[in-house]
């Protein structure tokens, strides 16, 4: 998908802070056009669904830049995977300011030097060309993401955990439903996904690199157990702890990718299929009562089944572990650092920002006063619930007012294990988490052999006949899908009744 966006365009749709088209005109003739090339994932900047909705983030972000006398056009192209846009680059057969990658490709493109670097000060972890990302950005996440020494060629955008989302409401005889306690407790670990009991009824990522690490998770569990137990105990230190689990959730010796291999063969045989997108709706519709997921699309499954089905699915960051991920900007070599720069310092104003989570449904990098009220809108519970203190996250980002509960990074909601978890996990659940490194080329290649065996071991009849299925009805099921897509962006993040 592309788009231009250009300044005669935009003098007819954007009215707040635009000067009039003669002004535009004059100044698109005083001096040269700039152009702003992003290259950024498949829905993942806000763009208004309606006429009366605020003008779409690429077009405010011009409408400023012609305020302040200078025409901007942008020209906006999207991709499905990482690997699909660094082929792109790879290859030269595209050129960009700015491109939203997650961490691992990140550090892949920093390391084969195809990236530009932000000016960064490392001892106060600011921007000087980003302000607003230097005042706003979540410290913690800031150190988090300093974890994996990319810092000086990425600014965070989204952020996020995988998971598994999935739905322990039984039917109770009497018409209604309850709550299957013993699946609350099984699906507190990734063992679940092998569990006989849950067989067919489990779907997993299409994806090497998630479900590589679900298989890293399995077969590691004993040394994982260990390392916790002395973290419990204090024999360890949290900086000794989240060493251990990064070295084994990122382990790529020939032994454990054979363990890896055995046990993923093993999970196929339980497993409904593997999905890339339709996981969330399956498990709505109840095909599937659980499904590996990454957290925003998580929120999304929850919303929609309580909005449309009125059933309540819950969200697991299992207790051994999981991947905490980013999606960062960065500037692949020859881009307009300056107009890049200018770009991400009006994405990171928490206002921008929060318009931008609201539409995406994902997690911001961001924080600031404009997220935070955003949260206690989503969040905060009518009656009941649970206090979570979110100052992890939103510290030295906000000013707090004693008469203004909204200010307080104090929040008491009824979701914990449900969305609020997906959005906003606890330090002890983050802590627990991985960031994916980047497999050097010959290690990648074992892994993807490794996983290309997997893909291509037995396929069961009734797997083939669903596929088949679903071949003849992809026609449908993609405009059913685009419907409630658009829905689900309108409504999935208002806050709705539960029960």
């Amino acid at each position: 998908m592309k788009k231009i966006l250009t300044i005669g365009l935009l003098a007819l749709l954007v009215g707040v802070n635009a000067l009039p088209a003669s002004a535009a005109l004059q100044a698109s003739a005083a001096g040269e056009v700039k152009t702003l090339r992003i290259y950024n994932w498949s829905d993942y900047i806000y763009e208004p669904e309606e006429e009366d909705e605020a003008p779409s983030i690429i077009d405010q972000f011009i409408a400023k830049k012609r305020a302040e006398g200078v025409t901007v056009e942008v020209v906006y192209d999207t991709y499905a995977t990482n690997e699909d846009m660094y082929n792109i680059m790879k290859l030269g057969k595209a050129s960009y300011d700015l491109i939203a990658p997650s961490d691992y490709m990140i550090q892949k493109m920093a390391a084969e030097n195809m990236l530009e670097e932000f000016d960064y000060d490392p001892l106060t972890q600011t921007y000087p060309d980003i302000p607003n990302y230097s005042t706003y950005a979540s410290p913690y996440l800031k150190d988090v993401y300093d974890d994996i020494n990319v810092s000086q060629y990425a600014v965070g955008y989204m952020w996020g955990t995988l998971g598994i989302v999935y739905n322990p409401n039984i039917d109770d005889g009497l018409g209604g439903t309850t709550t299957d306690d013993q699946m609350l407790e099984d699906l507190k670990s990734w063992a679940a996904l092998w569990d006989p009991k849950y067989k067919g009824k489990v779907s997993i990522k299409d994806s090497m690199r998630d479900t590589y690490l679900i298989g890293l998770i399995h077969v590691h569990t004993e040394e994982i157990e260990n390392l916790q137990a002395q973290y419990a105990a204090e024999t360890i230190s949290k900086e000794q702890f989240k060493a251990g689990m990064a070295t084994l959730l990122n382990d790529t010796s020939p032994e454990t990718i054979e363990k890896v291999s055995i046990a993923l063969k093993e999970l196929k045989e339980n497993i409904y299929g593997l999905e890339v997108d339709s996981g969330k709706n399956d498990i709505v519709t109840g095909k599937i009562m659980m499904n590996t997921a990454w957290s925003g699309d998580a929120v999304y499954a929850m919303d929609i089944a309580e909005e449309e089905e009125g059933v309540e699915l819950y969200y697991s960051i299992p207790e051994e572990g999981a991947n905490i991920w980013f999606d960062g900007w960065v500037m692949p070599k020859g881009a307009d650092k300056e107009l890049a720069a200018e770009f991400l310092d009006f994405v990171s104003n928490p206002e921008i920002a929060a318009l931008n989570m609201n539409y995406i449904g994902y997690t911001s990098f961001i924080a600031g006063q404009d997220i935070l009220s955003l949260v206690h809108d989503w969040y905060d519970a009518e009656d009941g619930g649970v206090t979570v203190d979110l100052s992890y996250f939103f510290a030295g980002t906000i000013t707090e007012d004693p008469l203004d509960p909204l200010t307080s990074p104090l929040i008491t909601t009824d979701l914990i294990g449900r969305q609020f978890t997906a959005q906003y996990p606890t330090e002890d659940e983050i802590t627990r988490c991985v960031i994916m490194q980047n497999f050097d080329q010959e290690t990648n290649n074992q892994i993807v052999e490794m996983w290309a065996d997997f893909k291509a071991s037995r396929m069961s009849t009734w797997m083939i006949v669903v596929i088949v299925v679903l071949g003849v009805g992809l026609g449908a099921l993609v405009a059913f899908q685009i419907v409630r897509r658009q829905k689900s962006q309108r409504h999935a993040r208002k806050r709705v009744a539960h029960k």
